[in-house]
């Protein structure tokens, strides 16, 4: 049976549940990062190419240090940057 459009949603999970086999999966993870961690940081070490250790560094980094967006501000009848904002707010000349 269908719903009309633009119906209120009933039933199911509520919005922002996180899925069952996610959760588990993310405990499975950091109980086995956390029991091998220590082989884990021996591997790392072992490690001869800077590159190559630099970007599995990176790739860990993320899952402990957020990733920040960008920000861009936009006036219809003024077209400038959020640096141009501050900039105009702490009273110091806009860039052009």
């Amino acid at each position: 049976m269908s719903c009309k459009k633009g119906s209120p949603k009933t039933g199911g999970r509520k919005a922002g549940t996180p899925n069952k086999v996610t959760a588990s999966m993310r405990e499975r993870i950091s109980a086995l990062l956390e029991e091998k961690w220590d082989d884990l940081e021996k591997a790392i070490e072992d490690i001869k190419d800077p590159e190559k250790k630099a970007r599995i560094m990176l790739d860990l980094m993320q899952y402990s240090v957020p990733k920040l967006a960008s920000v861009e501000y936009k006036d219809k009848d003024k077209p400038h940057t959020l640096q141009d904002e501050l900039d105009a707010d702490s009273g110091l000349k806009t860039r052009k």
